[in-house]
């Protein structure tokens, strides 16, 4: 169904959240034409232009990761195992020690799990984010594009490349994140939950990779942000997890060569 005299196309990203996730809440759907959510029919999701944009209620969430899934993230890990030390080792001579970097994250339904990466910042990076609070605008997470306490090169094509990120196999393996879903965010981002719909977004595992990493990333408010998980989430299949696992690798490959032609 959809919101009487409610256009998305003419609302700002937190009134579709509230509007939507009204519906979801309330156990409906919520259907519109593709071109009702730019944001959306813009990534060309496989079916949205046949069958429009369709928000389904996320559907209950198991507490464990599926068993293929686990095994497929560990069988990677074993595999990039030298990749691995290679990062290591270049990260500990460009960065120092320690290597690898470690933060309590929002999980499913916000319970918190340690999610860990590549180190690309400076040890005291989380005692110095309050200072830098006031250059974020107030309806975006903390991620800045060019974020001063990224103190190397190295630690930069980390970031845009998208390899500080693999050691999250290991948060598959454990059975904490998925290779496809919302991504976990700090727990100082919780100040972004003002309604009771941006809490849907919690109702499944947490990914690697998902909407927002290719939809724009830092570039979206976290409404938009929300809309993406939202939609992930009440339309999650093995066809739409590959489609996105597809363009990520796509978009990651695609950022490691443009960094090297700039070299």
């Amino acid at each position: 169904m959809s919101a009487a005299g409610f256009s998305p196309m003419d609302a700002t990203p937190e009134e579709n959240v509230v509007s939507i996730g009204s519906c979801l809440l309330n156990g409906e759907e919520s259907r519109w034409t593709a071109a009702g959510f730019p944001l959306l029919s813009r990534l060309g999701i496989p079916g949205t232009r046949e069958n429009g944009i369709v928000f389904r209620p996320p559907a209950p969430s198991t507490r464990t990761v599926p068993f293929p899934e686990r095994a497929a993230a560990l069988v990677l890990f074993v595999l990039l195992l030298p990749l691995f030390g290679a990062l290591a080792l270049v990260t500990l001579f460009c960065e120092g020690a320690p290597v690898f970097f470690r933060q309590s994250r929002e999980g499913l339904d916000g319970v918190p799990f340690p999610l860990f990466k590549f180190r690309t910042m400076e040890p005291a990076a989380e005692s110095v984010q309050a200072e830098l609070a006031d250059v974020v605008a107030p309806d975006r997470t903390f991620k800045l594009q060019d974020d001063p306490r990224v103190t190397t090169h190295w630690g930069n094509f980390l970031r845009v490349s998208f390899l500080d990120e693999l050691p999250q196999l290991l948060n598959i393996v454990r059975g904490e994140m998925r290779f496809c879903g919302p991504r976990p965010l700090p727990f100082s981002d919780r100040v972004h939950y003002t309604h009771e719909a941006h809490r849907l977004r919690l109702r499944g595992k947490p990914g690697l990779t998902g909407l927002w990493q290719i939809g724009g990333r830092n570039e979206l408010t976290f409404d938009e942000m929300c809309l993406l998980d939202v939609y992930y989430l009440g339309n999650r299949s093995l066809q739409l997890d590959f489609w996105i696992l597809a363009k990520t690798i796509r978009l990651h490959i695609g950022r490691i060569c443009s960094i090297h032609q700039t070299l």
